[in-house]
């Protein structure tokens, strides 16, 4: 990463002294440590809202495999019980090869869809931060 400036912030959960990119202190609502992200129960203290804006200091080291656990774990818990109910009928009438290949697709395509979901919020969260701390013409040039 280039030189950037960071923050020392608070974890919400624990209270643990963590660090948080000074950029990110414009969006992030929320702030957890590693060790807090990873247990699901403390994200759902946070509202809906606050879910979205929440910064995670996690190591560069533990990167992929937290964020890919996260998202594993919250499609998962979201999209599963809508699968089955929609899919119950024809899922059961499948082998345990076909119904393993099935769900490990779904499971997939869900995953990169999230993926590319998330990146559109953070490519518009990026244009509308912009926009909000940039001065217009009028306001920087204003005669006093």
């Amino acid at each position: 990463m280039k030189d950037e400036k960071v923050v020392m912030v608070t974890c919400d959960c624990c209270g643990a002294e963590i660090e948080c990119p000074q950029e990110m202190m414009k969006t992030s609502k929320k702030h957890l440590c590693s060790s807090c992200f990873k247990d699901p129960r403390n994200l759902e203290k946070f509202t809906e809202e606050e879910r979205r804006y929440v910064h995670v200091d996690i190591p560069m080291e533990d990167l992929a495999d937290t964020v890919a656990d996260s998202l594993a774990e919250t499609i998962t818990k979201e999209a599963f019980p809508t699968i089955w109910s929609e899919e119950k009928g024809a899922l059961k009438t499948f082998s345990k090869k076909e119904l393993a290949e099935e769900m490990f697709a779904i499971g997939v395509y869900m995953g990169v869809q999230s993926v590319m979901e998330s990146l559109e919020e953070i490519n518009e969260e990026e244009k509308m931060a912009k926009h909000a701390v940039k001065p217009s013409y009028e306001q920087h040039h204003k005669r006093k």
